[in-house]
């Protein structure tokens, strides 16, 4: 029997600014922005490639590092500098809007403009209580998921303070941005919006069904 895109899915659900494996392991993402080697100097790339590789050596646990292209689409923006052309009063702004417009108009449609997202995946793997052979696996008590929350969090921690010696600022994602995430990865269409709450709800009720 072909199972449903639901059952392959290997998320339980997604609180408390982390992601819930089925198998209990807890997820925290950061989004990293990424660096222009080609602007830096060749003493700033040892630094950089020393400072990271310290990071990795000092790690005692698994990280997984992923990144996401995707295209950029500006229909908004150019409708943007549309509606500034149309409100503008200056003759010589005008222009110069008018050809600012035209030169994006045939840029985009001789390249196509990629946008990569760097994320670093920090997991915490917990315990889980199996009451017998024919039992779905449980989580242990709520206090028991807020001391493993507090563990993955030191884990955080440490990955932010060595990323931001390297000069990167990584942004630790909350719950709405990780469903907004994994929306995206299983919808990958760049011209949706928001990832509806609702609909993430509903699956997470499915699935537990």
């Amino acid at each position: 029997m072909v199972k449903s895109t639901v059952n392959l899915i290997k998320i339980k659900d997604i609180r408390d600014d982390v992601v819930i494996t089925e198998d209990g392991g807890l997820r925290a993402v950061l989004a990293v922005p990424g660096i222009n080697f080609a602007l830096l100097s060749e003493q700033e790339k040892e630094a950089i490639v020393g400072l990271f590789k310290e990071l990795l050596d000092g790690l005692d646990f698994n990280v997984q590092i992923f990144v996401v292209s995707r295209l950029t689409y500006i229909e908004g923006y150019l409708s943007f500098l549309k509606e500034r052309l149309e409100q503008e009063a200056e003759p010589l702004i005008k222009v110069q809007l008018e050809e600012y417009i035209k030169f994006i108009q045939d840029y985009i449609e001789t390249h196509r403009i990629m946008k990569k997202l760097f994320y670093f995946v920090i997991p915490y793997e917990t315990e889980v209580i199996k009451l017998g052979g024919l039992f779905k696996r449980e989580y242990k008590k709520e206090e028991e998921f807020h001391r493993q929350l507090e563990q993955l969090e030191t884990r955080v921690i440490y990955i932010t303070e060595k990323l931001s010696a390297v000069g990167l600022q990584p942004i630790r994602l909350k719950t709405p941005e990780l469903i907004q995430l994994f929306y995206e990865l299983y919808n990958p269409n760049p011209r949706w919006g928001v990832a509806p709450i609702k609909l993430f709800e509903e699956l997470m009720q499915t699935i537990e069904e």
